[in-house]
């Protein structure tokens, strides 16, 4: 390393060759100073306000005289103007108004945003104009000097004035870069965007580690950045790695929760920065495009995601639902979901009675995660697994205007990587009706939702009423399995036509969609008899009959116990305690359809009775 002291006596022994002004000893002045001196110019004069300058200069420059700018520009056959760039424009017309430049010498600026252009007024008295900018970031002490051997410069000059410049450049152990003048804007604009914001990425970074309870983060940062540094400089985007570059867009939104929650200003900047990774690493061929596409809408989510304005917060992730695909993704968005989180288990197809679960699961819940998944499990082979609706866009949209935070849309393989052997018995209310018609059902709905509790990993479930004996078997496998796992239930959402709502009314065509309403209207019909004092035989009867001449199949009718699903007969009626239910299975045209509709029983009806007659 090569001292100050060093260089000046260096200097001494030679003849100087340039007188060289210095106005400005900031960090940068009084480095290329000292440089310029060490090759063996002679510096007459710096100039010098705060007093960390004044010690700066007196360090890298010693016995060089401090003095007003316009005396040294009076003395100097090369003025070396190193001082901000908002200063620049101002010092340059002051010192041409002033009459303090000499003609024919040069006047040289440092600064990386202007080139010659902004040196007019000094051009105007006869001054040759040069901006020599140094590449790198300095600390103003003579560990610069070492460092400026081998860094560009950006060299902007009149075409006779190139090789001057360049040997300049040269002599400060530097190596000249040509910039046209109408580039300084974008060529500064690069170096500033890649040095100044990676020292604040850096220091956020520390800043982020300490909050995360690491100390001494500048430790673990220096191999990595050192490295990513490197690897950049080497190999362009191909060096491009991480999250981002994986296409792990539920790690990028767990990334974009944990930082709004510590740092919002830190969020924005890795959201800005991600978007500008994704499509780098899109362009290069690193990043696939199905992988792509869905790491784009957890950054255009993130585009508009504020503070809610409800009653219940908004998640971090936005207004639009995050949608993840992978077991992984949705692991590391869990981790950044805090507060209370809802699950709402569809298989896709989203209608007005999935609406009504989602605003019921937004009402009591800070966070609102739908899973759409056509689980092959609970299907029997002769049944519609292949032509079950998919309508993954709709959904979303669905999910947006019911401000769902995460849609977790898995395909087959993700969710069940090989056959699973262990499922989820029913017992024997999984027999019963629904199980008796569709063997193995309830098995896969039971395998699967308790995939999606351990997955989701929710304070909350919601299902609807319509689904009365899969209802019944999620609260009975919650108890049973102490799941820690609260289950809502939302009323059955119906049609105009009292169809309930159901994702296979869409399969019905209009004669068929007529012959279906038979079905809720039998099923009131015999509930108005229920309240009017008739027997369970009397209900099933009423409901066959009306039924019979508009269904194709009643695959079956039956009055049980709502927790039990077993079949309330006649002789128990009376003395029944529990919630009644009429259920209901057929069949129009191709189309299977299941209802239910709640019946007041005996012990209900009593108290109503007995005020009737005593009015």
């Amino acid at each position: 390393m090569t001292s100050p002291d060093v260089a000046a006596r260096a200097a001494a022994r030679r003849p100087g060759r340039l007188r060289v002004g210095v106005v400005g000893a900031g960090r940068v002045g009084a480095v290329l100073g000292a440089a310029l001196r060490l090759a063996g110019h002679d510096i007459v004069a710096v100039s010098a306000v705060s007093d960390l300058s004044r010690r700066r200069a007196s360090t890298l420059l010693p016995g060089v005289p401090l003095d007003e700018p316009d005396r040294i520009a009076q003395l100097a056959d090369l003025l070396l103007l190193a001082v901000p760039d908002d200063v620049l424009p101002d010092l340059v017309s002051g010192l041409a108004a002033a009459g303090a430049l000499r003609p024919g010498a040069f006047v040289v600026h440092t600064s990386g945003r202007y080139g010659t252009q902004v040196l007019a007024p000094a051009v105007a008295e006869g001054c040759l104009p040069m901006a020599l900018h140094p590449v790198m970031a300095f600390t103003g002490t003579s560990v610069d000097l070492d460092r400026l051997r081998g860094i560009s410069f950006g060299v902007s000059a009149p075409h006779t004035l190139r090789a001057a410049a360049e040997t300049l450049v040269l002599e400060m152990g530097g190596e000249p870069v040509w910039i046209e003048e109408s580039a300084r804007p974008l060529y500064h604009a690069a170096l500033a965007h890649g040095a100044n914001h990676l020292a604040v990425l850096v220091t956020t970074a520390v800043d982020l580690l300490r909050a995360a309870g690491v100390e001494g983060g500048e430790r673990m940062l220096g191999p990595l950045l050192s490295a990513a540094l490197d690897n950049a400089l080497r190999y362009g985007d191909r060096a491009l790695t991480g999250p981002v570059a994986r296409g792990d867009a539920g790690t990028v939104a767990a990334h974009l929760a944990a930082l709004r929650a510590v740092d919002p200003h830190a969020a924005e900047a890795y959201l800005a920065l991600s978007r500008l990774t994704a499509d780098r690493a899109l362009a290069a061929g690193i990043l696939a495009p199905d992988d792509g596409e869905r790491l784009l809408d957890v950054l255009a989510d993130g585009r508009g995601a504020a503070a809610a304005t409800d009653d219940h917060p908004r998640s971090a992730l936005g207004r639009r639902p995050l949608l993840v695909r992978t077991v992984g993704e949705l692991d590391d968005v869990r981790a950044g979901l805090t507060g209370s989180v809802a699950l709402v288990p569809t298989m896709g197809a989203l209608h007005e009675g999935h609406r009504a679960l989602l605003r019921t699961a937004r009402q009591n819940a800070d966070h609102v995660v739908v899973s759409v998944f056509v689980n092959p499990l609970q299907f029997g082979p002769t049944e519609d697994f292949d032509r079950y609706p998919r309508d993954l866009d709709a959904d979303l949209a669905i999910c947006a205007a019911d401000e769902v935070d995460v849609v977790f849309a898995p395909d087959g393989v993700e969710m069940y990587p090989q056959q699973p052997q262990v499922r989820v018995s029913p017992g024997p209310l999984g027999e019963l009706f629904e199980g008796a018609v569709r063997p193995g059902h309830f098995e896969g709905v039971l395998t699967v939702v308790a995939k999606l509790f351990h997955l989701v990993r929710p304070e909350l479930a919601v299902f609807g009423r319509k689904d009365a004996q899969q209802l019944a078997l999620i609260r009975r496998m919650v108890a049973d399995l102490n799941l820690p796992v609260r289950i809502l239930d939302v009323p059955t959402v119906r049609e105009a036509d009292g169809l309930a709502a159901s994702s296979r009314n869409r399969y019905l065509s209009d004669a068929d969609r007529a012959r279906a309403a038979a079905f809720p209207q039998a099923l009131n019909a015999a509930a108005r008899l229920a309240a009017e004092g008739g027997s369970p035989s009397e209900l099933i009867e009423r409901a066959r009959r009306d039924l019979s001449a508009a269904v194709d199949a009643i695959d079956y009718l039956a009055l049980v116990d709502a927790a039990t699903f077993e079949e309330i007969d006649d002789a128990r009626w009376g003395r029944f305690r529990g919630e009644a239910l009429l259920i209901g299975a057929v069949r129009v045209g191709g189309t299977r359809l299941i209802d239910n509709v709640a019946v007041a029983t005996p012990r209900q009806l009593a108290p109503r009775r007995k005020m009737r007659r005593n009015r």
